[in-house]
């Protein structure tokens, strides 16, 4: 334009020679007579009216005639060139938020009205849509809060922040929902189960009186324990260790408080619950059955509030603030157990234990230092202490503390890094002499990772990113505990490796159809320094078939493993109210748990992949149908898996896996299979409000080095599980809820024989898992009761405040955990059978709960 502007300088900042109401061909005409150099094609444009104002110049005229949208304007300088406009794209973002506290909406529906065109905010509260430019009519919407209307004039891309009001506000409590009415429709992953705290109706009768959001997780279809007292999720088959737990996206070992019968997840601090027990997004890694990714509160950025509750179990309290108005917030949350309770408290044998104490500990700090940035830093600690007899206590606990950092690039290219750091620490005190002695174990993660995603429009979505994580195991150490004692020292040696993996995905939908495919490309690297054990060829190993000892100096590469992990999910839209979906997902897992009980205990170790562990693989295929009726009021949803599992790690039996230098020569790896059928129902409006839920499903596996290679079924196994739960509102202010759960009994061992041996009778056991406890079933009721909304003089009360009573195991049924033998006190020399329940009765509880 530079040289244009030189010859025509005068001409282009002259006034106009008309103005009012003229043709665009007209106009354009009266630039010639004047000497502008104009080009056009009256063929190509449209010639229409248009309003000139008196006194602008020609330059004004030019700009107006593309503000206006009329036509194009090129300077090539020498001439104009006017071409008819051709609509541009543009993209419109921001950020969704509770309008209460400032909080991002995770998974709302952003549509743009009179379109099939939309989006919904990703896991940060995020959203961005790509548009031809236009006014439009974008609608905000998530189950849990006001449905938001807003006008865009769509000409450049622009920035909005949207605040919706929350619909119902109950403190502490948890309801599983999908994020919009039709979201088990719309959404390409299939086999996921959301948990959102604060839902309206969501008081699931629990133990004494707890909410506790993996607890609510059992009433879901795939989801089990092996009991009561049972610590460990088993997800579609899988074990324990192969779910992926993160808490602000960082690593989370031992998610359990009090035997395993609450999760550490205060429900005060949780924001938003998300279990993918299907198709895994190639993001997610390291393990090979689900993950349960949980997000705290990111605090209230508009003013200072205060919630908790106390029962007969815990004590909690939130408080969260502003730290500057609208830019920056605060939380910190506490959790206290309360009356060092136990479980033989509610035991219905004489087999005793002892009280158990825990805390907990959330704090979260959030920065928005622009609109394209915002900062995170959270953290949390954790602690429970056993004390077993006078002699000896138990303390372990998680640690974690994690720095995330929010950017945007562009309106289309949002970033997510994180660092975190997460450790599991356990430690005993024994002090009972001469054998008095301290041990301790540890495993520590030192992350980062980035995690891109770029929409080009509407219908695609690009991910992108890398993640390593430094693993550091201290396995065990024995140490005696004073001068006094004549405990010798054992340490085991250190483990060290970094597993790193890159991944990439796309997001696309069509008119009924879609898909999300990807790739992860992960690996282990198992670093010295440390010992390899060479064993006898053609036998099983074992500490006598050592032949030869390598040792590996600091950094040495010791072992690596490389994996391959494709994943992809179709979604095919039958009709408005039916989806057909379908999914393949390869996970790989390099870190184990090393347990041979059937609920692991604190005490359990980590051991990372070697010559002689190799990665867990699973490759897992599922297909569903669903379908929505009356107008999305009940969602139903059929779904069949199949998941292989490879190395998958089983025990000899007798194995001795405490402070084993050798422990590779315990294990065994074994072929599994898990496969099932889920039946969900819900029903998600109305005054009565609930779901049923059905799994049939079978886990087993063979070891290929035993002569007799039949698939045994594997210990969690439970070919029938039931469970459902309603809740109902009795008046403005009383409601109730109840469930009802039913399985069938875990596989146990029992002797197929005995014999004596030096007076002592001696159980002989041939087969494993070759009989089932009798089949489990509970009753649980609550009741909730709202304090009063409005003062006596009519104002709104600003405080909430309710009462819960749950009853929990309604009909004292003494369901069987597990079984074990001892000489009948009766008939010397005879072998007694003897049941052992955790509960066998009724438990009633009540707990009171408050926001100010």
């Amino acid at each position: 334009m530079s040289s244009l502007l030189y010859a025509q300088q005068g001409a282009l900042q002259s006034n106009l020679i008309f103005w009012g109401e003229i043709s665009l061909f007209q106009s354009l005409d009266s630039l010639r007579t004047i000497g502008i150099p104009i080009a056009y094609s009256r063929d190509k444009l449209t010639n229409q009216t248009i309003t000139v104002t008196q006194g602008i110049t020609v330059k004004q005229f030019l700009d107006q005639l593309s503000n206006d949208r009329i036509a194009d304007i090129q300077y090539d300088g020498k001439q104009i060139i006017i071409s008819p406009h051709i609509p541009r794209n543009y993209t419109i973002h921001g950020v969704l938020r509770n309008v209460e506290s400032g909080e991002h909406i995770i998974g709302a529906t952003v549509q743009v009205l009179g379109t099939r065109l939309g989006t919904t905010t990703n896991g940060y509260g995020y959203y961005s849509i790509t548009l031809n430019e236009g006014e439009y009519q974008l609608e905000f919407s998530h189950i849990n809060y006001q449905r938001k209307k807003t006008e865009v004039s769509l000409y450049r891309n622009s920035y909005l922040d949207i605040s919706t009001t929350p619909k119902v506000t109950e403190l502490d409590e948890v309801e599983v929902n999908t994020v919009t009415d039709d979201a088990n429709l719309i959404e390409n992953i299939p086999s996921i189960n959301r948990i959102v705290i604060s839902g309206p109706d969501g008081q699931i009768p629990y133990l004494l009186g707890e909410v506790d959001v993996i607890q609510n997780a059992l009433l879901k279809p795939g989801i089990r324990a092996i009991g009561e007292d049972a610590s460990g999720l088993h997800v579609r088959g899988g074990g324990v260790d192969q779910n992926l737990t993160l808490l602000d996206e960082a690593t989370i070992y031992n998610p359990n408080h009090f035997y395993g019968l609450i999760s550490i997840f205060n429900p005060e601090a949780v924001n938003n619950v998300r279990i993918l027990k299907g198709f895994i997004p190639p993001s997610y890694g390291g393990r090979t059955s689900s993950v349960i990714e949980v997000r705290q509160k990111e605090g209230n950025m508009n003013e200072t509030r205060a919630s908790g509750g106390i029962g007969i179990l815990s004590a909690r309290a939130l408080v969260e603030g502003p730290l500057h108005k609208g830019k920056s917030s605060f939380l910190i949350s506490s959790r206290q157990s309360l009356l060092n309770l136990s479980i033989d408290d509610f035991a219905s044998t004489s087999v005793r234990r002892n009280r158990i104490r825990f805390q907990d500990l959330n704090v979260k700090l959030n920065f928005k230092y622009s609109q394209s940035s915002t900062y995170y830093l959270s953290g949390y600690v954790g602690n429970d202490r056993n004390q077993v007899g006078l002699n000896s206590t138990r303390n372990w606990g998680n640690r974690m503390l994690n720095f995330r950092w929010n950017y945007l690039f562009s309106p289309k290219l949002f970033s997510n890094i994180s660092a975190f750091v997460s450790e599991y620490n356990y430690k005993i005190e024994s002090t009972e002499e001469p054998g008095a002695f301290v041990g301790r174990s540890k495993i520590a993660d030192y992350s980062i990772k980035t995690n891109l995603s770029y929409l080009p429009n509407p219908n695609n979505e690009l991910s992108f990113g890398f993640s390593t994580i430094y693993h550091r195991l201290l396995p065990g150490s024995r140490e005696p505990f004073d001068q006094n004692a004549s405990t010798n020292t054992i340490e085991l040696e250190n483990e060290q490796g970094l597993e790193s993996a890159a991944h990439f995905g796309h997001e696309m939908t069509t008119d009924g159809f879609s898909f999300h495919y990807g790739l992860r490309v992960s690996g282990l690297h198992t670093l010295g320094p440390g010992t390899v054990y060479q064993y006898r060829d053609g036998i099983p190993s074992a500490d006598s078939t050592i032949t030869d000892t390598i040792q590996f100096k600091r950094l040495d590469i010791i072992e690596k493993n490389i994996n391959l992990e494709p994943r992809i999910s179709l979604n095919w839209k039958l009709n408005g109210t039916t989806s057909l979906k379908a999914s393949f997902t390869r996970t790989a897992q390099y870190l184990h748990l090393i347990s041979n009980t059937i609920s692991p205990a604190p005490t359990d170790i980590w051991k990372l992949s070697s010559e002689y562990i190799p990665p867990t693989t699973t490759n897992q295929y599922t297909l569903g149908l669903y379908k929505n009726l009356k107008d999305n009021t009940w969602e139903l949803s059929s779904e069949v898996y199949y998941k292989d599992i490879g190395n998958n790690i089983q025990y000899k039996n007798g194995a001795d896996l405490v402070f084993n230098e050798n422990i590779e020569t315990e294990l065994l790896l074994s072929q599994a299979r898990a496969y099932g059928l889920e039946l969900y129902a819900k029903k998600k409006t109305g005054k009565l409000k609930g779901w049923i839920s059905y799994t049939l499903s079978k886990a087993e596996s063979r070891i290929p080095e035993f002569d007799d290679v039949r698939f045994v079924v594997e210990n969690h196994d439970k070919t029938h599980d039931f469970s459902t739960s309603w809740s109902m509102g009795l008046s403005d202010r009383l409601s109730a809820s109840a469930n009802f759960v039913f399985n069938t009994g875990i596989p146990v061992t029992l002797p197929t024989d005995k014999y004596e041996y030096e007076g002592n009778l001696i159980p002989h056991f041939q087969f494993r898992n070759n009989a089932r406890l009798p089949d489990y079933h509970r009753l649980d009721v609550s009741f909730k009761w709202d304090g009063k909304k409005v003062k006596k003089s009519g104002e709104k009360r600003k405080n909430d405040d309710y009462w819960i009573l749950t009853i929990y195991n309604v009909y004292a049924r003494q369901n069987a955990y597990s079984y074990f033998y001892r000489e009948s006190p009766i008939d010397p020399g005879t072998a007694q059978v003897v049941k052992y329940s955790i509960f066998g009765t009724i438990i009633p509880a009540i707990t009171y709960n408050f926001r100010f």
